[in-house]
């Protein structure tokens, strides 16, 4: 396979790549084949997600053995811990998930330790293989490795050249502690930008240069960064897409380009968000003092 498994803490290897099933269009069920035969062998999933049972159902129907997949779903808070993992087993048809997260620091309800001791119970009764979380930022991974007996093996976020600037402490965080990144929505620029936005500019450029689909060069510049993408498609070439990227390495130039890209972007936004903020605390400012001059006057 052309995407690399990468190590986790906990010495087990994650597939390099793995198809998402949270959002898209068409039938779940045989997207999610298309995806497995297509040759991703790690599928997430998430009990908010609703998609349990189609996944469950497609990996049944793909007549590829279990333990040649790779399971990731998620504790999504619709439920307690022990009730959710057992319903997401149930739904799956699998009697363990290779990865088990918590999906987001408000399904702790202010207690992380103990909501990350269930997790820890889970790996041991072998609902789970690996444990690891989603969406946490520095903040909350302090305080879970601060009482943490096993340590998270895998961060979820989202990740792309757009918000580079904003996660890159984060990325540094949890590179330092050993911590696997995985990096949702790493292709928003395509969806998001509008013709000349500085990252899609620079991707549509080496897509030329490489002669590939975008998709190919922002799943290539995920895996620089030490990322592992999490992407998702109801379309059979784009999937197919997906795993040919694995192929494509850009060089030190083309990644710093795709960098200064998405530094401008972010400051761009940054910029327009404070002009909003700014236009607003003008307007709120002057109706204060309309109402004020109307009632003394």
């Amino acid at each position: 396979m052309p995407w690399e498994d990468i190590k986790l803490n906990d010495g087990r290897k994650i597939p390099g790549i793995s198809f998402g099933t949270s959002r898209h269009s068409g039938d779940t069920v045989s997207t999610v084949d298309e995806a497995i035969h297509a040759g991703f062998n790690s599928l997430d999933t998430a009990q908010i997600y609703k998609s349990e049972n189609a996944v469950g159902q497609a990996i049944k129907e793909s007549g590829i053995p279990r333990k040649e997949l790779w399971i990731t779903t998620k504790w999504s808070g619709l439920k307690n811990a022990k009730e959710s993992i057992k319903d997401s087993l149930n739904h799956l048809g699998v009697n363990h998930v290779d990865l088990y997260l918590i999906h987001f620091p408000a399904v702790a309800k202010d207690d992380i330790p103990g909501s990350w001791a269930h997790l820890e119970e889970f790996k041991k009764l072998g609902y789970t293989k690996s444990i690891g979380v989603s969406n946490f930022e520095i903040s909350h991974l302090k305080e879970l490795l601060h009482h943490a007996k096993i340590k998270p093996s895998v961060n979820q976020i989202p990740f792309h050249p757009n918000i580079l600037a904003k996660q890159e402490p984060l990325i540094k965080y949890l590179q330092e502690n050993e911590i696997a990144i995985e990096g949702y929505s790493p292709l928003a620029p395509l969806w998001q930008d509008g013709a000349g936005a500085p990252v899609l500019k620079a991707v549509k450029s080496l897509a030329s240069k490489y002669n590939v689909p975008e998709e190919r060069i922002l799943l290539a510049w995920t895996r620089s960064k030490g990322v592992i993408p999490v992407t998702s498609s109801s379309t059979k070439s784009r999937i197919e897409s997906f795993i040919a990227a694995g192929d494509l390495t850009l060089s030190d130039e083309d990644i710093k380009s795709i960098d200064k890209a998405g530094y401008k972007a972010f400051l761009l936004t940054e910029l327009k968000k404070s002009l909003i903020n700014g236009v607003k605390w003008f307007t709120v400012a002057g109706l204060v003092t309309y109402f004020a001059v109307r009632r003394y006057s």
